[in-house]
């Protein structure tokens, strides 16, 4: 019997890949509440924020022995962020949702723009940390530090194809994940600049 408490994320994450649900129920309790947070933030509906967090956690729960994850705070809570978003979108006029978009671009004023900038950069921060080990290092080397292909697969003692892929995946959800987000930036912005 082990005190499940006493374990990090990452570890209560190996249990929970083993089947040992007193992990898992660890893990739910110690990010239930700043997921629902996140969530009812955005969308004001105690309900909807309650089900999706308990949807995420079931489908870690159903698919744990096939996902891979190097952070477990950072899967989870871009995890809320697209099932947020992914509603919104959803929903199209979210009414509740473009009143408080429209209060909060009133009280900011001219800051909107950092705003938004700060919460993308907060977004890809998450996006990156979720990514496999390997595929995040890659992406960091070629984003981040410039470095070509080649010199990535020399440095990783890798293919250059192998390189060439992984950077092709990463991009390719990447670009899948913020058109979306940005999507809907963009119509909000429209919306409200008419």
């Amino acid at each position: 019997m082990h005190d499940n408490d006493q374990f990090c994320d990452q570890e209560l994450f190996g249990l929970i890949k083993t089947g040992d649900q007193r992990a898992f129920t660890a893990l739910y309790r110690r990010h239930w509440q700043s997921m629902f947070n996140a969530a009812y933030k955005r969308l004001q509906c105690k309900a909807l924020s309650q089900d999706m967090v308990q949807n995420i956690f079931i489908d870690l729960w159903e698919r744990r022995g096939l996902v891979e994850v190097s952070n477990v705070q950072a899967y989870l809570h871009t995890a809320i962020r697209f099932q947020v978003f992914k509603q919104t979108a959803r929903e199209g006029r979210n009414a509740h949702l473009l009143a408080a978009f429209e209060a909060n671009l009133a009280a900011i004023g001219s800051a909107d723009e950092v705003v938004l900038e700060e919460e993308v950069h907060r977004l890809l921060a998450l996006w990156i940390e979720a990514l496999p080990e390997k595929r995040r290092e890659i992406f960091l080397l070629h984003c981040f530090e410039g470095r070509s292909t080649a010199e990535i697969a020399d440095q990783l003692d890798i293919s250059r194809k192998t390189v060439q892929n992984q950077l092709n995946n990463a991009t390719t959800e990447l670009r899948s994940k913020f058109d979306k987000i940005l999507c809907i930036d963009l119509i909000v912005f429209s919306i409200f600049f008419q």
